[in-house]
């Protein structure tokens, strides 16, 4: 028993696993860039632990820094504190760069066919796909509704 004791206390004070930049900093997955160099499935893995251990989702966030919509969707979040605390406090959000740089194709290559970017994956702790999410569903104008956007995170906060 001291045995299992040590270890757990020994992995409690190891750093997460190559986690998605901005967690280290406080930095909201959201508002993180994507990053073409990064390596979704090091990301993947550093969420699942967190994710396990803050009994969240995960949220694969999916665009580029060449998206209006990706852009658009930070400021919607960074204008309303509340909203984007509901977004974390629900999801563990990982970016994954589709780019001409770097399209991640073998990595996306396991999830649903998608038509556009933004687009999120949700997925539960273990990383299984509970839902492919065209955002344009969440889209308002010229930017993103905050009812639906509101409904879109209470429903997966209570599933």
């Amino acid at each position: 028993m001291k045995s299992l004791t040590a270890l757990l206390l020994a992995c409690a004070l190891l750093p997460l696993p190559t986690l998605a930049a901005g967690w280290a900093d406080g930095q909201p997955g959201y508002s993180q860039a994507y990053d073409p160099a990064r390596n979704p499935l090091n990301d993947l893995s550093g969420a699942r632990l967190k994710a396990s251990m803050e009994k969240k989702k995960i949220l694969l966030f999916v665009g580029g820094e060449w998206c209006r919509w990706c852009k658009e969707m930070n400021r919607f979040l960074d204008a309303d504190p509340h909203l984007a605390k509901a977004f974390t406090d629900t999801f563990v959000v990982i970016k994954v760069n589709v780019s001409d740089e770097n399209k991640n194709t073998h990595f996306l290559s396991v999830y649903p066919e998608f038509q556009g970017v933004p687009h999120f994956f949700i997925l539960d702790k273990n990383g299984t796909l509970i839902e492919s999410v065209n955002t344009g569903l969440l889209e308002q104008g010229d930017s993103y509704s905050r009812d639906k956007f509101v409904r879109f995170v209470d429903y997966f906060a209570k599933w």
